[in-house]
């Protein structure tokens, strides 16, 4: 199973300033793309706090670990540097990234967005990425993806601006993940009514000892009437027809404990019913 934990890097997270977005868009894509999310952590702009959480996710050996944030100018950003602190390695200077600031803050000053166009020590901070990495252009910001590998695990730190963040993913990642998945990964989902939570339990506990390779999470609605809403996952060979044949026997029993089944007249918020492609 292809494994990932992502770091969000920032105090203006922390302080309530800013609503994290990026880990819900990354684990919504992730998943879709069969990849299991075992851990999301928010951490300061620390030096230490993010060397010694990038070690201790290194050391679960993840397949992917992503973080987002502090890759800009000022002093507080500083999550390359600890990922080069994390690995041993030294930050230096990535010339075909150099060469991509040096483009874009000439544009920004030919807009008249900045008052000058040199490469500033503050500017050229931006270039500096830990020995060995690979590098992905952003095309609508100003620090890419970067990408540096210790044994199994590859690290990948991302800019903090959600939208930034979407391009990168889609551009970049999407098929740089894909190729790393083996497992194919489906979904399902139900909409219930007539039975409350405790009542659903048993019904979902032998559906789960029938197909034990199934997770089923029910979701009470908390409206008038007693509905939920369950949804069923799984990961691996055949895992379409099989998590399709858990719905199927579950819906059954659902129907027979007097519970109904409601037919969406559109799909649900975050209903997903999609394969990983395998290489």
């Amino acid at each position: 199973m292809t494994s990932m934990e992502i770091i969000i890097i920032g105090n203006e997270v922390l302080a309530g300033r800013i609503q994290d977005t990026n880990s819900y868009y990354i684990c919504n894509q992730a998943t879709a793309l069969g990849i299991e999310v075992t851990r999301i952590t928010t951490i300061p702009d620390n030096l230490e706090t993010i060397t010694s959480t990038l070690r201790e996710s290194i050391s679960r050996k993840p397949d992917f670990i992503i973080t987002t944030g502090g890759l800009g100018s000022t002093y507080d950003d500083m999550t390359l540097k600890a990922v080069a602190k994390a690995l041993n390695q030294p930050l230096e200077i990535n010339q075909e990234l150099l060469k991509d600031l040096e483009k874009k803050f000439d544009l920004i000053f030919q807009m008249g967005r900045a008052k000058h166009k040199e490469m500033t020590e503050e500017r050229k901070k931006l270039a500096y990425v830990p020995r060995g990495s690979q590098i992905f252009l952003n095309p609508v910001g100003l620090a890419p993806a970067t990408l540096v590998q210790i044994k199994e695990t590859k690290i990948i730190s991302l800019p903090g601006f959600p939208q930034e963040v979407k391009v990168l993913f889609e551009k970049h990642l999407t098929p740089l993940l894909k190729e790393k998945v083996k497992n194919q990964y489906a979904e399902e989902h139900i909409i219930t009514e007539g039975l409350i939570e405790s009542d659903l339990s048993p019904l979902i506990d032998q559906i789960r000892e029938k197909h034990p390779q199934v997770w089923i999470k029910s979701q009470p609605q908390r409206d008038k009437r007693i509905t939920a809403e369950l949804y069923l996952t799984t990961h691996g060979e055949n895992a379409s027809i099989t998590v399709k044949t858990a719905k199927k026997e579950l819906e059954e029993k659902i129907i027979k404990s007097q519970g109904k089944i409601i037919e969406e007249t559109k799909p649900a918020k975050n209903n997903r019913i999609r394969q990983a492609e395998t290489p």
